[in-house]
């Protein structure tokens, strides 16, 4: 049986694969934004303490950091103290960086971050 979470981060994937890049990124930078705040990386707006009240700090950071545009671009529809929605970012962020941390384990494991990147450019390696 799948869970409410699940779900949700299944749509929000299933959204994510048929956006363009550009609007994959700008998914990306609201998920990032909104988790700073949720994770305490980041103060909230116009405060100089962290809103100490898990609830309360997801709300706020739904509203001041962009979690709301970043769950209408994936056309999640929850409330803004949505416990999962958090996950769902990460979830978000995992896939969209994944490109990126497969050409970096590669330039590692070669020893050849130059050439990976040239064959990056070139449209060889993924």
């Amino acid at each position: 049986m799948i869970t409410f979470d699940q779900r949700q981060t299944q749509h929000a994937l299933t959204a994510l694969a048929r956006t363009t890049p550009g609007r994959r990124r700008l998914i990306a930078a609201c998920a990032e934004e909104y988790l700073a705040q949720v994770d305490r990386r980041r103060l909230p707006v116009g405060y100089h303490k962290p809103i100490l009240d898990d609830r309360s700090n997801r709300v706020d950071a739904f509203s001041m950091r962009r979690g709301d545009q970043f769950a209408r671009m994936l056309g999640i529809a929850c409330r803004p103290s949505n416990e999962h929605l958090p996950a769902t970012a990460r979830a978000v962020l995992d896939v969209v960086d994944a490109p990126v941390r497969k050409l970096t384990a590669a330039a590692t494991a070669t020893g050849q971050p130059h050439l990976i990147a040239v064959l990056h450019i070139a449209g060889v390696a993924a």
